[in-house]
């Protein structure tokens, strides 16, 4: 079973990665930035950025609302590899994305 379930901010503006030719199916890219849980080095970072994917009938029109609110979000990871082969890169598909206030 591939479900994911992440708590955290948006971090920056969300990205319009593509746009349907009648402007009815949009995909947005966001970076949510998610607190570490536990000892963190001196030197370390204490978030992690989480790359997501989500398509407009899921985000709705309440993207305008997301800036500096926390964020519920739930739906799969996807990985693929780099068009160089060189890494494998993953990010989540956002199947629901709650403000939690």
């Amino acid at each position: 079973m591939n479900t994911v379930s992440i708590i955290g901010q948006l971090e920056g503006e969300p990205e319009l990665v593509f746009n349907g030719k009648q402007d009815d199916k949009k995909l947005y890219k966001l970076v949510i930035r998610v607190p570490k849980k536990g000892k963190v080095q001196p030197e370390g970072r204490k978030e992690d950025f989480i790359n997501i994917k989500v398509w407009s009938n899921v985000l709705g029109n309440e993207l305008d609302y997301f800036d500096q609110i926390t964020l519920g979000i739930e739906g799969k990871i996807s990985s693929f590899e780099t068009q160089n082969h060189e890494y494998y890169v993953n990010e989540v598909v956002a199947s629901r994305i709650i403000a939690l206030g």
